[in-house]
C-alpha cells in the first residue's frame, strides 16, 4: 500500500454475499474518508434467501432480492459485473475473467463456495446446483411442465441443511401443483444434518419420512450422463439430480498464494484479515476463522459484515481494528416447505411458526438494503 498522503485509497469488494451488504450500504462513509470503492459481482441482482426456497415459493423472490448495482452506485461506488479470474496479493491486484486489472490498497473477499464439477457432469437439463438460483428456477419450471401421470425420480445429493430443504421444497411444489415425484436423498455415512443436535436430526428425519422422501446413507460421488455413482460402488439413475453437497471455496483462492485451510478457504484472524497478506480481508463461506471453527451460515456472515466494514475503514485510515466475536449459539431456521425447524442450542422446535419467523427475519434484514442508504454509525 502506497504511503502517498495525497492519493485516494482504493477498496475492492469482491463478491456480493451477506458479509458485504453492510459495506455496500455505507459506501458514502468510505468516500468521505478518501477511499474509492469498486464492487465486483457476477450479477447485479442478488437473492438473499436460501436457494431451495425458490422451489416452493418463487413468488416471494422479489422481497428477498437486492439490487446490488443500484445500492453501490447510489452510494457513489463503482459496480463492475463480472468474475475474478485471479488474485495477486503481493501485487495488490485482481484480474477479472474479461482481462481487466484492478489494483487495491485493501481487498475484501465474499465469494461464497462452489459445487465440485464431478457432480455437475450429468446430461444437460438433468443436474441442478442448489447454490444456483437460476438452476433451481429451471428445475421448478421442468417439474411444473411434467405431463399428467408422470412420476419421475428426483434425487438429492447431500444431507446437510440445503439438501433437506431442497427435498422438502420439491415435495411441497409437487403437492401444490398436483405433480407426483419419487424423491430420494443420499446423505453419506454421517447421515442427516451431522452437526445439528440429535433432536433436530430426528425431527427432520421424521418430516422427510412423513412426506415420502427416501433417505439413504450412501453418498453420491459422481454423475456420468444419466447415471449416478454411489460410494458403495453401486449405480442408479434419476430424471433430475439436485446437488447439495461438497461445496468448496473457489479455486481462485487456492491459486492466489493466500494461506488457506484444507478446504481452500482463506484463513483469517480475529480482525477478519488474512494471516498471510495484510490488507486482504474476507467474510462468509470463503474464509476460515482462525480463532475458532465456525459453521458456514448466513447468520455468522451477517455479523461479520459489521466488523468487516469497521475494519476496512480502520485499516485504510490507519486506525485500530476491532475483533469479530461470534455469537456463541446462532439461530438457525430451516425451510422445510410446509413447516420449519428452529435450532438455537439447546432449544429445538419444529412447526409452521418457525417458517413464518424465518420469513419475517429474512425480509426485515433485506428491507434495509432495498431502501436508499442512510448514514449509520
Amino acid at each position: 500500500m502506497t504511503n502517498d498522503p495525497g492519493r485516494r485509497k482504493r477498496l475492492l469488494l469482491v463478491g456480493a454475499g451477506h458479509a458485504h451488504l453492510f459495506s455496500f450500504a455505507r459506501i458514502e462513509r468510505f468516500l468521505r474518508g478518501g477511499i474509492d470503492v469498486t464492487v465486483i459481482s457476477s450479477a447485479p441482482l442478488r437473492f438473499f434467501g436460501t436457494g431451495p426456497e425458490v422451489l416452493g415459493d418463487s413468488d416471494g423472490m422479489k422481497e428477498l432480492t437486492v439490487d446490488v448495482r443500484a445500492l453501490v452506485e447510489r452510494g457513489g461506488g463503482r459496480f463492475l459485473e463480472g468474475r475474478v479470474a485471479s488474485v495477486h496479493p503481493q501485487e495488490h491486484c485482481v484480474r477479472t475473467e474479461s482481462g481487466e486489472e484492478l489494483f487495491f490498497d485493501a481487498l475484501s473477499l465474499n465469494i461464497g463456495s462452489e459445487i465440485p464439477s464431478a457432480l455437475l457432469g450429468g446430461s444437460p437439463g438433468r443436474v441442478f446446483a442448489v447454490r444456483s438460483i437460476s438452476s433451481l428456477l429451471e428445475l421448478r419450471r421442468r417439474i411444473l411442465a411434467l405431463p399428467p401421470g408422470a412420476k419421475p425420480h428426483l434425487a438429492v445429493a447431500g444431507g446437510g441443511p440445503s439438501g433437506c430443504e431442497a427435498a422438502a421444497n420439491v415435495y411441497e411444489l409437487s403437492r401444490r401443483h398436483g405433480r407426483s415425484l419419487r424423491i430420494t436423498l443420499t446423505t453419506g455415512a454421517a447421515g442427516l444434518l451431522p452437526y445439528f443436535p440429535l433432536k433436530a436430526r430426528r425431527l427432520v428425519a421424521a418430516e422427510l419420512q412423513k412426506i415420502g422422501v427416501e433417505v439413504s446413507e450412501r453418498r453420491t460421488t459422481l454423475v456420468s450422463g444419466d447415471t449416478l455413482v454411489y460410494s458403495d460402488g453401486s449405480t442408479g439413475d434419476a430424471d433430475f439430480l439436485v446437488v447439495a453437497t461438497g461445496a468448496r471455496p473457489s479455486k481462485v483462492l487456492t491459486e492466489s498464494g493466500l494461506e488457506v485451510d484444507d478446504e481452500g478457504a482463506v484463513i483469517v484472524d480475529e480482525y477478519l484479515q488474512s494471516l498471510s497478506a495484510k490488507g486482504v480481508f474476507g467474510g462468509g463461506d470463503c474464509v476460515a476463522f482462525q480463532p475458532m471453527e465456525l459453521e458456514r451460515s448466513a447468520s455468522h456472515a451477517l455479523r461479520q459484515g459489521r466488523v468487516l466494514f469497521a475494519n476496512l475503514l480502520a485499516y485504510l485510515s490507519g486506525e485500530p481494528m476491532r475483533p469479530f466475536i461470534p455469537k456463541k449459539e446462532p439461530l438457525t431456521i430451516l425451510n422445510l416447505g410446509r413447516t420449519g425447524l428452529l435450532v438455537r442450542k439447546p432449544f429445538v422446535a419444529r412447526g409452521r411458526f418457525a417458517l413464518l419467523l424465518k420469513r419475517w427475519i429474512d425480509r426485515r434484514i433485506v428491507k434495509e438494503f432495498q431502501s436508499p442508504s442512510e448514514e449509520k454509525s
